[in-house]
């Protein structure tokens, strides 16, 4: 008997650990606004992330490129860098800055581009996530000490919780890692009144509040049906949250599981791996085909998600006040980036390639 007891107590204990994903009801009820909203514009390669300049110009990163839409809606390129260019941001005297994979922060002026490439003797090769406070103070997110971005699947699959919350001055050129074994920190935002700090975790689920060196941390969100990645304020207190993938019941049973989740990472080709993806291929040979499929090849909507588009807005207690959804089949999935502005809400589709506009009221009809 007292091994049973035991035995219960163990289940209890790993459950509780491991956060049972919460049901999508209520104002996270499963919709397809996000594929009804408009196509601005369908890109080359995937999109990372996007910022409005001084001017209200949009930024575009697009594998090493970022590209700037002109008033005539043409894109041109205003700058090529030495790897993937992922998080972006404008500080407020002008530079651009820009997380670049393997290389560390470019901060990009019109006569020259400056590096920064480490923190207290760690590379900065995972940078996911940028923003400035109002007084110029720059923070960033590192999502893994030992992965790349382009690999944040295995580090998934590897549970590692090596990621940094960094705080740096550029005008004394003083970096300070605020935070350490973050659990692949990937969006941060200084909170409207400039006091605070705040950061997803998208292996732990969760949203976090933080004094601006660190201190006095508070979960705001606990426990996402998702993985959590780049936030942008709402105009009115709240925020914007990206959902680039959808939790599965399936993938949380791999990652309890090492002894498959091992074997699966050392035979597997990654790219059939029990795995959330920002866009699911089609194959015949990706798992979840069981539940994904119906009679004469059409996919259900309500079906075990391979891929997913999800942004939610939530106030500043962490209540989910709308969501934006693509469900399984749709065309707007893996989003890693959104921006309100005054005609609208941008949204960025890494897995589908697209940048599309949710218009004032749409969210209405």
């Amino acid at each position: 008997m007292s091994q049973m007891l035991r035995t219960m107590r163990a289940i209890l204990n790993r459950n509780k650990d491991q956060h049972s994903i919460p049901v999508m009801d209520g104002n996270m009820s499963p919709n397809d606004a996000l594929d009804r909203c408009a196509q601005v514009c369908a890109f080359d390669a995937p999109p990372d992330d996007m910022a409005f300049d001084a001017n209200g110009a949009l930024h575009v990163s697009v594998g090493a490129r970022v590209l700037r839409q002109t008033a005539s809606s043409v894109w041109e390129e205003v700058a090529t860098l030495p790897g993937s260019v992922g998080g972006l941001v404008f500080h407020p005297d002008g530079r651009l800055l820009a997380c670049v994979a393997g290389e560390g922060l470019a901060l990009i002026s019109a006569g020259a581009t400056e590096w920064l490439r480490e923190v207290g003797g760690q590379t900065l090769g995972c940078l996911t996530s940028v923003a400035v406070a109002q007084d110029g103070m720059i923070y960033l997110t590192q999502g893994s000490c030992q992965t790349g971005p382009e690999d944040w699947v295995v580090d998934l699959m590897q549970k590692n919780a090596s990621g940094m919350l960094i705080r740096y001055d550029p005008s004394a050129d003083k970096t300070q890692i605020l935070l350490r074994k973050l659990a692949y920190p990937a969006g941060v935002v200084v909170t409207p009144d400039d006091q605070h700090i705040l950061y997803s975790e998208a292996w732990a689920h969760t949203l976090t509040l933080c004094d601006r060196d660190g201190g006095a941390r508070r979960q705001v969100v606990r426990n996402f049906p998702g993985y959590p990645s780049r936030l942008a304020p709402d105009g009115t207190g709240g925020y914007w949250v990206c959902i680039f993938g959808a939790r599965t019941h399936l993938v949380e049973l791999v990652l309890s599981d090492a002894d498959f989740r091992t074997s699966m990472m050392a035979e597997i080709d990654p790219a059939h791996w029990i795995a959330p993806s920002l866009r699911a291929t089609g194959s015949y040979k990706e798992p979840l085909q069981g539940g994904g499929i119906k009679k004469l090849g059409v996919v259900k909507a309500w079906a075990p998600p391979r891929s997913y588009g999800l942004v939610v807005r939530i106030n500043s207690e962490g209540d989910i006040m709308e969501s934006l959804h693509s469900r399984v089949g749709g065309t707007c999935h893996g989003v890693t980036a959104v921006q309100p502005r005054s005609d609208g809400l941008c949204v960025l589709s890494k897995g589908h390639q697209r940048l599309v506009r949710q218009q004032r009221g749409d969210a209405d009809e």
